[in-house]
C-alpha cells in the first residue's frame, strides 16, 4: 500500500468514527470508482437550476447506496483539460492537491436526481449563481458533447423503518428530498402526511420551477435572510412538528443544517444518533 493512501486511510477512518457517533448511520462504498462521463442533455430547470446528463458505460452497472447518493463531478482545470487524480485514493481532494496547480480538476458533490441504466446515464440538479465557485462556472457554461469525471460517493438516508420523520432541505438539497420521498413511495412506505413531514427554505419560490415539489411539502420562503432562519423559526413555534419524531433528515447549507439539529438535540431532545445532517455548502464559501 502506498504511503498516501495509507496516511488517507488514517484520516478518514478518524473523521468516520466521530461521524458515527455523532449522527445517524450511513452507507458508504469499500472500493471506489472514478470515470470519465460525457454531457448528453443539458435542461434549463428555472433561472437558476440546470439539470445534466452525465453518460458512461459503467453506470449501466451502478448501484446506489440510498436515494440521496452523492458523487464527485471532476471538471477541467485551469488548463481547460480534464486530468484525473488517482483512482485509487481513498481521499479524492488530497489526491487533487499533490497535482500540479494547473491540472487540478474542479471538484463538487451532487445528489444523483435520477438513473437510467439501460442507457447508462445520470440527471443531476445544480444550482447555479454566476463564476463564483468551479461547480456554477461549469453548469452555467456545460454543452452537450462536453466531458467531465464521475467520482463514487455514498448515501446518508438509510432510516426506512422509523415511523414518525422529518425532512429539511434548502434549495441544494431538495433533489435529494425529492429522490427520498420517491424512493419511499416506491417502497410503499408511508408518506407525507402519514407520517413523513417535508419542509423546503429557499430565497424565493421561483427556485422550484420545475421540480414538481409536491404540493403536501411545506415552503419556507427566507428571501435575503441567513439559510435556516426562516424554517428554524417555523419549527421553533410549532412544537407538534418536532414531537415524538424517529429520525430526522436535515441538508443543505451548513449553518441550516446545524441550527436544525442543535434545535432538536438541546431543544425537542433527540438523540443525536437519530438525525442526519450535512452541510452540502458554506454560506460565503463556493457550494460544494
Amino acid at each position: 500500500m502506498k504511503i498516501a493512501e495509507l496516511k488517507d486511510r488514517v484520516v478518514l477512518g478518524a473523521a468516520r468514527v466521530y461521524a458515527r457517533r455523532t449522527m445517524a448511520d450511513y452507507a458508504e462504498r469499500s472500493e471506489e470508482s472514478q470515470f470519465e462521463v460525457a454531457i448528453t442533455r443539458v435542461v434549463e430547470l428555472n433561472s437558476v437550476m440546470r439539470r445534466v446528463t452525465l453518460a458512461a458505460p459503467e453506470l449501466r452497472d451502478y448501484s446506489l447506496l440510498g436515494p440521496d447518493e452523492y458523487f464527485g463531478l471532476l471538471m477541467p482545470g485551469a488548463d481547460g483539460h480534464l486530468h484525473l487524480p488517482d483512482p485509487e485514493r481513498s481521499n479524492v481532494r488530497a489526491a487533487i492537491s499533490e497535482m500540479p496547480e494547473d491540472e487540478q480538476p474542479g471538484l463538487r458533490w451532487y445528489t444523483i436526481r435520477s438513473i437510467r441504466r439501460r442507457e447508462g446515464e445520470v440527471d443531476v440538479d445544480i444550482v447555479t449563481h454566476g463564476d463564483s465557485g468551479p461547480g456554477s462556472a461549469w453548469a452555467t457554461s456545460v454543452q452537450v458533447g462536453d466531458t467531465a469525471a464521475f467520482r463514487s460517493g455514498g448515501a446518508l438516508y438509510s432510516s426506512f423503518g422509523e415511523e414518525r420523520q422529518l425532512i429539511v432541505a434548502d434549495e441544494t438539497a431538495v433533489p435529494a428530498l425529492l429522490a427520498i420521498l420517491e424512493e419511499r413511495a416506491r417502497r410503499r412506505l408511508p408518506g407525507l402526511g402519514a407520517g413523513v413531514e417535508a419542509h423546503v427554505e429557499v430565497p424565493s419560490t421561483s427556485v422550484l420551477d420545475g421540480m414538481e415539489v409536491p404540493a403536501e411539502v411545506v415552503v419556507h420562503v427566507r428571501g435575503t435572510d441567513a439559510p435556516g432562519t426562516a424554517v428554524l423559526a417555523a419549527l421553533a413555534g410549532a412544537p407538534t412538528a418536532t414531537a415524538d419524531l424517529d429520525y430526522a433528515w436535515l441538508c443543505g447549507e451548513s449553518g441550516l443544517a446545524t441550527s436544525l439539529r442543535r434545535h432538536l438535540v438541546q431543544e425537542v431532545g433527540m438523540d443525536k444518533r437519530k438525525i442526519t445532517f450535512s452541510g452540502y455548502w458554506k454560506l460565503g464559501a463556493a457550494r460544494g
